[in-house]
């Protein structure tokens, strides 16, 4: 059942003159009379309580803050669609497994807002490190810095499936086993149950270039928990794709977040199979066994409060996170409209856009009226309105 809605509280002064603007866009600055005249000056928050997310980039244009923050909270809203069940391509998660490190961050952003968008119960979350370029590399498919092999880009086709060994498999599921293992032996690990037996599982990437890394931890998942009712995967963020002159699709752009050139800033570490096997000599347990025959598929654990010299990139991107969250709430975000497709979040979604002032018009009429989502949405995306 879709959330219920509730008109979100006006903070906005009886006269201007008693504001202190903290940035010229501020929309307490206007009465509920100018608000409900142009529903456009609500949503508007000051860049610089978001250094970080200012920085989202798109190849071919700037982005303002405004439509940055509502870019990513109609990205988290189709998300939970997905995981709820809302989204009726998709069976409701029993389990949702981000995949490290980029979708690390996704599942901060889906624990702040799912309360926003859905009544039903959150799944259990996981993560697992499957990149796709070291899973090539695993499994004997050499791919160039470009991750082009015989001169395309690699997909899940290239992929050497023969060559996942049965330990990898092993490896994997060990990590849903409750309590750990006591064993190594492949078999026994195998045939333990993992509480996942006819449940659903969601596999979560955060961004899509060839599907490659979606596919192969789909394919991993599946022969490592064979008795999930579905294992299933999804996108997080899509800004669509530029063709170029050569016919190759490049990304408009990806989660701030998202980096090839660092670690740091998404709360987790690289694989590192050593950490595993140092922690588990030092604290002997079935858990730590576990992780330590897993480690092919996790990332190291990080002292958050010392991430990149100090400078706590991590701790800072979630800190914006919870300041979008409460801008959300404040009415000062507009969502960019959801996938048709999500029938629940589109009701949620309207019914948010209507208690701040949105009215849904017939295209012909939109462009007229300044309270048309049409109208608002253009203003908030483009400042000039154009």
């Amino acid at each position: 059942m879709p959330k219920k809605i509730e008109s979100a509280p006006s903070a906005t002064p009886e006269s201007s003159e008693k504001t202190e603007l903290r940035f010229p866009d501020d929309p307490n600055q206007w009465n509920e009379e100018q608000l409900e005249a142009d529903p456009s000056l609500r949503f508007h928050v000051n860049p610089d309580d978001f250094p970080i997310f200012s920085q989202q980039g798109d190849i071919e244009r700037k982005l303002n803050i405004n439509e940055i923050l509502g870019m990513h909270v109609g990205s988290t809203a189709d998300t939970i669609a997905v995981l709820s069940g809302d989204d009726e391509k998709y069976p409701k998660a029993d389990e949702v497994i981000y995949l490290d490190k980029s979708a690390r961050p996704v599942s901060w952003m889906v624990g702040l807002f799912w309360n926003d968008f859905t009544n039903e119960k959150r799944p259990h979350p996981s993560y697992l490190a499957i990149d796709r370029r070291e899973w090539f590399k695993r499994t004997g498919t050499d791919i160039d810095g470009n991750e082009y092999v015989d001169g395309h880009m690699a997909t899940f086709s290239d992929f050497k499936k023969e060559n996942v060994t049965d330990r990898d498999i092993a490896a994997i599921r060990a990590l849903y086993i409750p309590g750990g293992i006591e064993t190594e032996d492949i078999d026994e690990i195998m045939n333990t149950p993992t509480g996942l037996e006819g449940k659903n599982i969601t596999i979560i990437d955060e961004v899509k270039r060839s599907g490659s890394t979606a596919a192969i931890a789909q394919y991993l998942v599946s022969r490592a928990i064979p008795e999930a009712a579905s294992v299933n995967v999804y996108t997080y963020w899509d800004q669509g794709f530029k063709i170029l002159d050569n016919g190759e699709h490049q990304m408009r752009g990806a989660p701030v977040w998202y980096s090839h050139s660092s670690a740091a800033g998404r709360g987790i570490g690289d694989v590192n199979e050593a950490f595993f096997q140092q922690r588990h000599e030092k604290f002997q347990t079935p858990k730590t066994r576990a992780q330590a025959f897993g480690a092919i598929v996790l990332g190291q654990y990080i002292d958050l409060g010392n991430e990149a010299n100090g400078s706590n990139p991590s701790r800072h991107l979630a800190e914006e996170m919870r300041k979008m969250h409460d801008e959300y709430i404040a009415g000062h975000i507009l969502p960019k409209a959801p996938a048709m497709e999500h029938e629940g979040i589109q009701e949620i979604w309207m019914k948010r856009c209507e208690s701040l002032g949105i009215k849904f018009i017939p295209a012909k009429d939109a462009y007229n009226d300044p309270r048309s989502y049409i109208s608002v949405s253009a203003k908030v995306t483009h400042p000039d309105g154009k």
